[in-house]
Parts: structure tokens; sequence; C-alpha cells
């Protein structure tokens, strides 16, 4: 993560040089080797065409696009000491018995080749490299011995007289000085003596740099400048001139036609003009990190970089923004300021401070003055306000006239907040005071203020207040809400009416109100309000309400162009209003967004070149006109791109090849393929704007997977995961807060669909589904065959099991017939046996009756009508034991089963036969015995010799034979 220590103003008092400084200082940007992951000391700076900075570490190459920093070590692990970019962004590098250039690979990474191998073997080993010139079609590496020339891949060795101080190429010529000859010039490819008539410079030469069209101007190590002009060599006396014998210049740089950039070992930056006269020192107590400066470089946007002993600087030399900070000697805030009479007036929260100017109608932060204290000012001074040409401050200790550097005081006892007249015509009588418990008037007769008297009234703070186009008066409460107040007719009191939400404001919170556009507004947290007295309500301002929106306004000042300054949270912007004030343009300053002093912001826009923002630290000064005049066109870099997944891999490094030349745009030949388990990826941007960075917002689409772009923003670096297989081109853009834009750069790629997605993979589908196709119809119509002959073989089944089911069938009724007589035979001879069991009882009842019959007859001695009666019972038994009726019946209703028995076995008496008839009927031995008229026991023996006669073995009994013979056929 990078560290940024950024120091805006002076910490100290410079003890190193007397000289002034200007009041108002540059951003100064300091980075530490943790920064950057580099060494402590950085020997060289330059910069490519696209922006980006690049820095000889003692660690290597360092390159810087603004968001991101990379380190390329020497082949060696050596000291990097000297670099220079050619047209083709090649960056030629010189370190410890090194030479050679970094350029990217196919892959737009930075590669380094070595020279090395072409220098002659006699002149292949060498000390340091500390300068490298491109001149013309060759590249110059400068060792103390020897020079090498790099041309046509070949290398050319030119060895020193002595001792090669510096070579430099200044204008259209190519310089080296040796220690004891002197001055040489490079002319016909080879090196020739500069005629100095005059002297030969005895001192080291660390810079040199044009000076109009055929003057050089030359800074040494330890001697101060010297102009070079016609052959002659002349001291070049400066008001640096006592901090150059005390320190080395290390480095020297042009800024512009007029300026110039000197780096010392113990003053850091000095800044001085053609005349000598020191601008500006940059060092530690203006910011810089590190006083020792080994290298200083003008980039493109004229802004300064300081190599230091320990560390990276970036000097926002060129930046419209700059820093005022009136104690030397502590961190103060500023509230306030005014110019007046030639002077910057600056209140804080330790009294006030002033300087004279010397450029009032220009940029007043290029003054040189040093601060001093208003004597008795100190403690909280609020405010400074002009008024009847005189300098009000109003103070915790209540309210001062400031004349010849001295606050007079003029009331005690209540703080003030600030001055209103009641009056636009001057001079104004009557002056109103907004105090910590109301108001006061402050009173001027003759240019005199007077007296001052409290107002009877509300006891409240009163911070802001305005008159409006009726004289009525208005003041904001921050918790109250608004209220109206009306001054009786002797201005001795006054009269409060509260306003809330209840009134039509958003909010009876933090509501402020201002003068501005010829109007009363109110700023509240949901926009700019007006009162309409015909309503008698707070409405939405129908001059300024659609220009802010409902965004919260807690500051608002009009300028002499009618543009409005105002505060919203912690940003602080402009609206620029057109002539005719229906278009509008809102401009914010990012840069100093959390910078202003939260709740008591204040803006004094003095003119264009000059506007004062009250800060945390001091003061900020904004050249208005130049912040809007330094509309450079933007550019954006795509950085870095990694594909990552199982293992992490950088597939582009930053740089495009076209032609074999460094480019910023993609070559379509180098559009690289990656497999579908490699679809997550991971891009780096960045705008090389060094001193815009907080200004600058990306958007960017991945075209094949996006249909849109995205939303503004300040992030760098953007992640894609599991991409589905496609062609795709990430694209992204910048901007700034003035509506620039840069162009779209864009970086292509393919992802390879899996192998079962592969042209190959789906010939291979065709195939295979043509071949399936193929086998799928000779299978089916094997099917088919097979299906004919089974339907065959089912039909030859079918018709079998139909014969079957006939022959079942037939099977069936015969077997139904079969049962119904079966089941008749059952019912006959159940009928059979229903009368036999009939015969037997009646017979029993004959028995009884002749048993009766006879007792009677004996009792009756032998009575004739008796024994008639006896005789006609014995005739009824008779009748009723007629068996070959019963065997007949029998017969027909079994089967023939008694002739059978007799037929097969005839021995068999009607005896035996009755038995086996009575047994056929299921009838038991008792009932059997009664039919027979025989005992129970005849019945048993009866049985026993019908099985003798039958011959049945023990296990067969007499029913189950006879069932046989009733089967037999």
């Amino acid at each position: 993560m990078k560290k940024c220590f950024t120091f805006f103003l002076l910490l100290v008092v410079h003890h190193l040089s007397p000289a002034q400084n200007t009041i108002g200082l540059p951003l100064v940007v300091n980075y530490n080797n943790s920064d950057f992951k580099g060494g402590l000391q950085t020997w060289d700076i330059k910069q490519d065409k696209s922006g980006k900075m690049y820095f000889a570490n003692n660690e290597g190459l360092i390159s810087y696009d603004g968001s991101y920093w990379k380190v390329y070590p020497q082949p060696n692990k050596t000291i990097l000491r000297s670099i220079a970019i050619d047209a083709n962004n090649k960056i030629y590098a010189g370190g410890q018995d090194e030479i050679g250039f970094y350029f990217p690979d196919a892959n737009g990474i930075l590669r380094y080749t070595s020279l090395k191998n072409l220098i002659p073997p006699a002149q292949n080993k060498f000390a340091d490299i500390w300068d490298i010139e491109i001149f013309k079609e060759s590249v110059f590496f400068r060792t103390p011995d020897r020079i090498f020339e790099y041309k046509n891949q070949a290398i050319k060795v030119y060895p020193a007289p002595s001792n090669w101080q510096i070579i430099k190429v200044a204008g259209n010529k190519l310089l080296a000085q040796d220690k004891a000859t002197g001055l040489f010039e490079f002319v016909n490819n080879s090196w020739q003596p500069v005629a100095t008539p005059n002297l030969i410079p005895d001192f080291v030469i660390t810079g040199i740099v044009p000076l109009g069209t055929d003057s050089l101007l030359i800074s040494s190590l330890q001697n101060g400048l010297y102009i070079f002009s016609r052959g002659v060599i002349t001291k070049k006396n400066t008001a640096a001139d006592n901090s150059f014998q005390k320190n080395n210049i290390y480095s020297f740089e042009q800024i512009n036609a007029s300026e110039f950039a000197a780096g010392t070992t113990s003053d850091g930056c000095l800044i001085i003009n053609r005349n000598g006269e020191i601008i500006q020192q940059i060092a530690r107590p203006e910011g810089l990190q590190n006083n020792n400066v080994l290298s200083v470089f003008l980039d493109k946007d004229r802004n300064l970089w300081a190599g230091l002993n320990n560390g990276i600087s970036f000097i926002a030399y060129n930046s419209a923004i700059k820093y005022i900070k009136p104690s030397k000697t502590n961190d103060v805030s500023g509230y306030s300021c005014r110019v007046f009479n030639n002077q910057l007036y600056i209140a804080t929260s330790d009294g006030a401070y002033a300087a004279p100017l010397s450029n009032t109608n220009k940029d007043i932060s290029f003054s040189k003055a040093d601060f001093i204290t208003i004597q008795n000012s100190g403690g909280q001074a609020w405010r400074l306000d002009e008024v009847n040409h005189q300098l009000l401050m109003g103070h915790h200790n209540g309210c001062f006239v400031i004349q010849n550097n001295t606050a007079i005081q003029l009331t005690s006892g209540v703080g003030i907040w600030l001055f209103v007249p009641t009056t636009s015509i001057y001079p104004a009588t009557n002056i109103l005071t907004g105090t910590y418990y109301g108001l006061t008037m402050l009173e001027c007769t003759n240019g005199n203020f007077t007296s001052n008297y409290t107002l009877k009234g509300i006891s409240e703070s009163i911070r802001f207040l305005a008159i409006d186009n009726n004289d009525d008066i208005w003041a904001s409460h921050p918790y109250r809400g608004i209220y109206k107040l009306i001054l009786s007719a002797d201005n001795k009191s006054y009269t409060a009416q509260l306003f809330t939400d209840k009134d039509g404001l958003p909010s009876a919170f933090r509501n402020h109100v201002f003068r501005v556009k010829n109007r009363v507004i109110f700023a509240t947290e949901k926009g700019l309000y007006e009162f309409d007295a015909s309503l008698k309500k707070f409405i939405p301002s129908p001059l300024l309400y659609n220009v802010f929106g409902d965004i919260g306004i807690q500051y608002l000042n009009e300028d002499a162009e009618g543009n409005l300054w105002f505060c919203s949270g912690k940003k602080i912007g402009v609206v620029n209003f057109s002539a005719s004030e229906k278009k509008s343009t809102i401009t914010y300053f990012p840069e100093l967004t959390g910078k202003i002093l939260a709740g008591f912001e204040n803006v004094y826009p003095f003119t264009k070149e000059n506007v004062f923002i009250a800060a945390d630290n001091g003061i900020i000064h904004l050249n208005y006109e130049k912040y809007l005049a330094n509309n450079s066109k933007l550019n954006v870099l795509l950085t870095q791109v990694k594909a990552f997944g199982k293992t992490d891999s950088i597939i582009f490094g930053g740089y495009f090849l076209q032609n074999k030349d460094s480019s910023y745009t993609q070559n379509n030949n180098s559009i690289l393929r990656f497999p579908i388990s490699n679809n997550s990826f991971h891009f780096e941007f960045s705008s090389p704007a060094f001193s815009l960075q907080k200004n600058i917002e990306y958007s960017y689409q991945l075209e094949g997977f996006e249909n849109k772009w995205s939303e503004w923003t300040i992030k760098t670096e953007k992640d894609y995961t599991n991409l589905p297989n496609g062609t795709y081109t990430f694209k992204v853009k910048a901007h700034d807060n003035l509506g620039n834009e840069s162009e779209v750069i864009s970086y292509s790629f393919i992802v390879q669909p899996a192998w079962y997605k592969t042209i190959w993979a789906y010939l291979f589908y065709i195939l295979f589904i043509l071949f399936s196709f193929y086998l799928l119809d000779k299978w089916q119509k094997k099917k088919l065959r097979i299906q004919q002959l089974k339907f065959e073989e089912e039909q030859k089944r079918l018709k079998y099991i139909h014969q079957l089911e006939v022959e079942k069938n037939e099977k069936e009724i015969i077997k139904l017939q079969n049962e119904k007589l079966a089941n008749e035979v059952i019912y006959k001879n159940k009928e059979l046996a229903d009368v036999s069991m009939h015969l037997v009882e009646r017979s029993d009842a004959l028995i009884k009756v002749k048993d009766e019959l006879q007792q009677l007859y004996k009792k009756t001695g032998g009575n004739h009508d008796v024994k008639k009666a006896i005789q006609l019972v014995n005739d009824i038994e008779k009748n009723n034991s007629n068996w070959e009726q019963f065997a007949t019946h029998f017969d027909e209703v079994n089967n023939d089963l008694l002739k059978k028995l007799k037929s097969k076995f005839p021995a068999l008496t009607n005896t035996d036969l009755k038995v086996c008839a009575y047994l056929q009927l299921k009838l038991s031995s008792k009932e059997i015995a009664q039919l027979m008229n025989i005992s129970v026991r005849g019945v048993e023996i009866s049985r026993y010799r019908l099985r003798k006669k039958l011959q049945l073995p023990t296990e067969q009994t007499l029913n189950d034979f006879l069932r046989e013979i009733l089967r037999a056929d």
C-alpha cells in the first residue's frame, strides 16, 4: 500500500538561507523506499511519451504511473546510476560495470538487454555509468575514464584525456567536460575541444542548460553558476551564492525560459530566475523529506520531481493550488483573510498575521515575504472585514480595528463573529456585529468607530447574518432554525421571529444564511431556499435550487464575476454562470476535499488569480484562472493485466509493441488466447497526471461480457472471474473534475472454450452423431427383423395358447358338467338319505306301535281286533323294506354302483350291498343299524365281513374304495 507523506508549509524557521521564500508553497508529496520498494538513493529521473516516470535507483529501475510502483533490478543487482529514453520508449540504463536497455517483450513486460557484449574486450571492464545522453542517432554512456557511443548495434569507446566529469545535451549540442582539458563538443563523430580563451573550467560541471539562443547556463558542484557565451565563461552572481558555497549543486534543470531548479546537498531545491534571484526554496521546512537532492526533473506538466538521498519527492510546482502558512513556529487554522493596503492579512486560531505583497494584481502566492504577527491580536481571530476602508477584526475578545499592523480594541467582553453594514452606501454609519450572545451596533462617524452598544433582543450566538432588499435582517442558528430580526426605530433593540421546518424549511437544523445574487439565500441540508413574503414561508430558490439540487450546503459566497463559491460537506466547488445565468456548470476541487476548515468554512475570491480558502492548516491559495488553463489532455494507461487461477501470471506488463516500437495501442497480432481453466483476470490502470490524482475518475467496460460502461470511480483496478469462453476487449477511460476525458485504451484477449467446445470437438460430435444415426438405422433394421421373428413366434404361441384355451374351456365345461352331475348325485343321495332316515323313523314308530299292540294283545287275552292290528303293522313293515325298489333308485343316482359291486364281487349279499349303499349315503353306523334292524355291533361286523370280501388293505377305507369304484368308468 502506497504511503504518501505530504507536507504543505513551513515547519521551522529556515536556518540555511537568509532569503525570503514565497508566501505560497506548492504541494510536496513524499515517497519513501517502503512506498516504491526500492533503495534509498535515486540518481536520475526520466519520463516517457505516455507520462510514466522512471527512476534510476540503488536497487534498479523504478517506474511509477500515478498509482503503481514497479521495480526492475539490474542483472548483477547493482546500483543503477543513470537512464535515458529514446523516441521509441526504449529505456537505456547505466549501472556499475553494466550498460544496456529495458524494452518490453511480446507480452508488454519490461525486459533488460545487456549491451556489454558489444564493447571491445579491452574496454569491457569499467566503473559506474554516471550519465546517458541521446544525441541524434547515438546513445552516449559516460564513465569517469571513457565514453561509450552505441550506434547501429555497435559500441565505440572514447577514452578520457584525464577524467570525464559530465556529458550533456544542451540545445542542439552535445557537450562534455574533461577535468584537465575543459569542454568538448561532439562534432563529426569526434570530440572536439571548445575554445575557451579566458579559462579552462577548474570546477566540476553538474548541469548545462540553454540560455537564449547563443548562451549556456552552467552549474558547478561547489562554485555556483556560470554563463558560457561566444566561447567565454563568466561567473553568474546570484542571491543563492551563499547557499551554493555551502552546498554542492548535484543537479540542475531548466523549468522555463526564465526559471531554473538547482538540487543541492543540504538546501533542498532552489528555484532561481535569469537574474539570479531566488524565487522559491523547497526544503524540509517546505515539506521536502530530505534536503540532499541528487537529481531533479521537470515533467510534461512542468512539475518537479526530486530524487533524494533517501526517497523521492513530487513538487507540484506548476499547480494552481498553493499553501500559505503564516506562522513558522506553529500550525494554526486559518479562519479568514483579506487583501488590504497591499498586504495580506490572515485571521487564525492564534491571532492575526500580515505579509506585504509584491504582485497584488497577479498571483499573490509568489510574493516573497515573511509574515509578521499583528500586535495585540493573540487568541482566536475569527473574521476580517473591510468596512469604510478600514480593516475590522472579529475576535474572541471583542472587536478590533487593525492599523499599522496593530490591533486596536474597540469593544471587549463578548466575542465577535462578523460585521454587516446596515446600508450599502459608503460610508456606513451603523454596522451590525454578530456576537456570541446576540447583536451589537457599531457606529462610525467621520471615519472613526465611535461607539458600540448591545441591542436588546435574543441572547443567541449569531455567526450568520444577512440583510435583504426590504432591509429585513435574517440570522441563522445551527439547531433552532432561522430568525427574522426587526430593528426598533431607535436602533436600540430588535424583535426576533423564529422560523422552523413548520414554515417550509427542510429542517430546523444546520441552516445558514447568505446574501448572494442580490438576494438572501438560505442554505439548508436539502438545497437552497428563499423566503416568500406572500406565502410567509420558505420555498426552494427559483434561481439556485435547480443549480445545486438537494445537496446540503453550508457556505456560499459570490465573486466579482458572479460565480458562486460553496462548501458542501467536506467538498468545495464553484458554480460558473454564463452571461445569461441560464446555464451553469459546477466545478469541484477534489484535491481540496477534507482540507477546508470544517464548521468555519470561508472562501475569499479576491481575484480570479487569488482565491483564498480557510483551511485546517493555514490558508489555501487557488489561482482559479490558472486552474482552468491547466486543462491538459488526459492520458490513461493500462499498466498490468494478470491471469489468476491455480497460478497467477502477468500476461501484459503495460507496454504494447507496434513495429518493434513501444506503443500504447494493442497490435491485433498480439491478442492472447487462454484456456478455460485460466479464465479470471485482474486489470490495473492509471493516469500519469501526478498533480491531479484526486481529480481523476475511471470508467471501464469488458466488451463481450458487459453491455455498458461502469460508473465513474477512483478505483484503479478491476477483477473479472470465471469468464465463459469468448472474445473480450477490456476498455478503460479517465476524466477529471473539469470534464476532460481521455481516449479509450483497450486490451483484447480470447478465452478458449473447453476441449469439449472446440471446433474439433464439434466436428467429432457431428461425425459421432452421423455414425450414431448409421448404427441406429442398422440397429433398427435388425431390431425390426427380430421383432418380426418374435411376432411370428408370438403368433404361433398365441395360436397354441388359443388352442389350449379352447381345450381348457372344453375341459372346464366338462368339469362343470361333471360337477353339476356330482352335485345332482349328492343332492339325490341326500334325498335318499333323508328318505332312508324317514323310513327309519317310521320303522321305529311302527315297532313301538307293534310293541304296544302286542302288550295290549296279551292284556286282552288275545283280542282278535288287536291281533288284526298287529298283522296290519307287520304288512306295513314288509312294504317299507322293499330293497329292490331302493337299490334300483340308488343305482340311478350313483352310476350303478351296486351293480358294479355285484358284477366285480359276485359273493356280495344283499346285506353287503345295503351296507355299501348306506356308506355311500354317508350314514352313520347307528343310522345303518336302524335301517337294517340290527345293532350297531352288527353293523361293525357286517363292515368287517365286507372288507374281507372286497379284499381291502388296512390303510384303505370303504368310503375311498367306493369312490374309486364310482370313478372307475
